[in-house]
């Protein structure tokens, strides 16, 4: 299929809470019937697959929207202007209080299909102490665990985007 057989007739934005939209497109279907495909539209993400010395950081935190502890990877919004490798870095000082040597991008996914945005995954090495500085509203526990404990921890429920698929995407590519 294609966007030519899925033509948007309109779009509707019915929520601008300045760091994202919430809204709607009618669309025709092949079928010549029309309905609303409603949509978040929020900034693009990064979660991080960080390892030192043959352990994997992973972060525990309670996610109020979703009402449950979870243990996952780094991670978070990107900024304007900055690139997914930047943001990697950058979210993974702050959360977990390390800084990479080295930075890279290994894939890109959509988290679902109402989201309209695209999550990054990266792989970080070559870490070093550094200072942490979670967001105001964050409060984070940081874990180093061995690759399989890792991949048990995040497979604990409540399980979210986070830290399964990251995991995977990492060790797919053979670093884990």
């Amino acid at each position: 299929m294609t966007d030519a057989e899925w033509p948007v007739l309109e779009t509707h934005v019915e929520y601008d809470a300045g760091w994202f939209t919430a809204g709607y497109d009618l669309v025709r279907r092949p079928s010549g019937e029309t309905a609303r495909y409603y949509w978040v539209d929020p900034a693009d993400s990064v979660v991080v697959v960080a390892v030192r010395d043959e352990r994997v950081l992973l972060v525990e935190q309670y996610r109020p929207r979703l009402r449950g502890t979870f243990v996952e990877c780094p991670g978070g919004g990107i900024d304007a202007g900055e690139s997914p490798t930047e943001a990697a870095a950058r979210e993974l000082r702050e959360e977990t209080g390390y800084a990479a040597g080295r930075v890279e991008r290994l894939t890109s996914y959509f988290p679902s299909g109402w989201e309209r945005h695209e999550r990054h995954v990266a792989f970080a090495s070559e870490l070093e102490p550094a200072t942490p500085d979670p967001d105001g509203g964050e409060f984070i526990e940081v874990h180093e665990l061995p690759v399989e404990e890792a991949f048990e921890a995040v497979r604990r429920e409540p399980m979210n985007g986070w830290g399964l698929l990251p995991l995977l995407v990492a060790r797919n590519a053979g670093l884990l």
